[in-house]
């Protein structure tokens, strides 16, 4: 049963338009972040560039996770509107058919983030006139984007609504950036930071000082909390609402 429904969606999977058109936003986006180089940059010592450079790892990856929670959201939410959702639970089961949309959700996430990465690095290294790939971080990312991508299926299952949706899923994510402004050491707390902490991402670029921060191991709870939270609240909602 579940092998058919993992075929099912992998199917779809290879003609996601969302997922397409979210991992363009996010290359686009990402390559913005060169517009700012000072061109002489270009002619500094590689160790300057790359301490330059560096703490646009964590704002590439907030860019990667704030895309990735939209498109997890937007990906469930127009099957929904479309009748696709409805089509699949007259031939599966309703946990078979959540179930699916939890590693494709991760997918789809961890490849808009990566999107956002290598746009990202590979902008800044033509400003820059080169800079070293770290793999380390390329990993965080993924690993960032599919947390996202999770969160933002939950979301959208929750609120259902399309286009609702699509503002909350980002929003929930991107506010802990707003937040910061005010109220750093609650922000920390928030599903984005605490993601990019449990990953060790320098959030100084974000406004948290090394010692407003929390440990990583502590990060990584509260975001097995977040992201299991909304997952069990989607379930819940799923198994017990219709599906129109």
């Amino acid at each position: 049963m579940i092998g058919r429904a993992l075929r099912a969606h992998a199917r779809g999977f290879t003609r996601d338009v969302v997922l397409f058109w979210v991992t363009v936003a996010g290359l686009v986006l990402s390559l913005s972040v060169a517009t700012n180089i000072p061109p002489e940059l270009a002619d500094a010592p590689s160790d300057v560039r790359a301490a330059f450079a560096a703490p646009y790892e964590a704002v590439l990856a907030t860019y990667g996770a704030v895309l990735a929670a939209a498109y997890g959201s937007f990906r469930y939410t127009v099957d929904r509107r479309d009748g696709v959702v409805a089509q699949r639970l007259m031939l599966q089961p309703r946990w078979a058919t959540l179930l699916v949309r939890v590693p494709a959700s991760a997918v789809g996430g961890a490849i808009v983030a990566l999107a956002g990465a290598v746009g990202g690095h590979a902008a800044l290294s033509v400003a820059m006139g080169g800079l070293p790939q770290e793999w380390s971080s390329l990993g965080s990312t993924l690993g960032l984007g599919a947390l996202a991508g999770l969160w933002g299926l939950g979301v959208g299952i929750v609120v259902q609504a399309h286009l609702v949706a699509l503002f909350v899923a980002p929003m929930s994510m991107s506010v802990a950036v707003l937040v910061v402004i005010f109220w750093r050491s609650g922000a920390v707390y928030l599903p984005l930071l605490a993601m990019l902490e449990a990953l060790r991402f320098d959030v100084s670029a974000l406004g948290i000082l090394p010692d407003e921060g929390i440990d990583s191991q502590t990060a990584g709870l509260v975001t097995a909390a977040w992201v299991l939270g909304a997952l069990v609240a989607a379930g819940l909602s799923f198994m017990n609402r219709d599906v129109k």
